[in-house]
């Protein structure tokens, strides 16, 4: 009778008007795609107890009765338990290690962060170039250790160390002199009479021009004390980066917690009682089946 009872079960649900028959009201399309709607789950139902099937088999190998039987349920979970024990041991023990790595990592990465900002600092002050863009007005460019002006060959830097600014106005230009720290002068000419009535050149204004020629004093300025500054603030950038490369103790410490944490988990005694009831199950299943189970 038991044989019997799917067999029923399965013909009362095939004379199912909801799944043999369709709506009257339905056409052939709809049909069609209720009827490939219902195989395509009954396919996907079938998958699926197919896989749990062959996980089950997988897990628990030998017979099917062994499998599956109720006979071997204490068979089975005292293997289960003794796989989840063992398994629950190694994830604890992973995730102290895992920590303790991170740790050492995050570490070494702050070291080699704060390593890359002081020589950034040394090599800003060894080679300070330009620096940043302060202004420019007409053919002069303003940089924070330079100013850009224009040459034979494009433009040459002179350099706002030492270097003294004067503004003068004229009939038809305004000036601003230049004079280097050499002597050498260049003079900007901003006209603000336009040459011809229809010209389109750029005029200036007086106050724009002054203005301006204030702005490149106040960056000489500038630029004579972080000289002066200079060599003192280049010997401390340097002897803070042979420090930062000497110092490895925060490094040291996270591995050595990484250590004594690999060291601790190897000496647990909780690790030998768990191999050995895995063991224990494995070699008991094994008798049973003749079959070794996974791990």
């Amino acid at each position: 009778m038991q044989s019997i009872q799917p067999r029923v079960g399965l013909l009362t649900l095939c004379q199912n008007p909801a799944v043999t028959a369709a709506d009257p009201g339905m056409t052939a399309l709809q049909r069609a795609r209720e009827t490939e709607r219902v195989m395509v789950l009954g396919l996907i139902i079938c998958a699926g107890v197919l896989a749990g099937v062959a996980w089950q088999r997988y897990r628990y190998p030998g017979r099917w009765e062994h499998t599956f039987s109720r006979r071997y349920a204490d068979a089975r979970k005292a293997w289960s338990d003794a796989r989840s024990a063992a398994r629950a041991w190694e994830s604890s023990k992973e995730q102290a290690e895992s920590k303790a790595r991170k740790d050492v990592d995050t570490a070494e990465k702050a070291r080699e962060e704060r390593l890359r900002r002081l020589d950034q600092r040394v090599a800003s002050l060894s080679s300070p170039g330009r620096g940043e863009r302060v202004e420019a007005l007409g053919e002069l460019v303003l940089f924070q250790h330079v100013l850009v002006v224009p040459s034979p060959s494009g433009t040459r830097d002179i350099a706002l160390a030492g270097m003294e600014v004067r503004f003068e106005p004229g009939q038809k230009n305004h000036s601003v002199y230049c004079t280097d720290a050499d002597g050498h002068v260049y003079r900007a000419k901003y006209p603000h009479v336009a040459s011809l009535p229809e010209s389109s050149e750029r005029l200036f204004e007086e106050d724009q021009v002054r203005d301006f020629a204030v702005t490149v004093q106040n960056t000489a300025a500038q630029e004579n004390i972080f000289r002066a500054r200079l060599p003192r603030e280049l010997e401390q950038a340097e002897s803070k980066w042979e420090e930062a490369q000497a110092d490895t103790s925060e490094v040291d410490a996270a591995r050595e917690r990484l250590q004594k944490v690999r060291q601790r988990n190897g000496i647990d005694p909780r690790n030998e009682k768990a191999e050995a009831r895995l063991a224990q199950a494995s070699q008991d299943w094994e008798r049973l089946t003749g079959r070794v189970p996974p791990r």
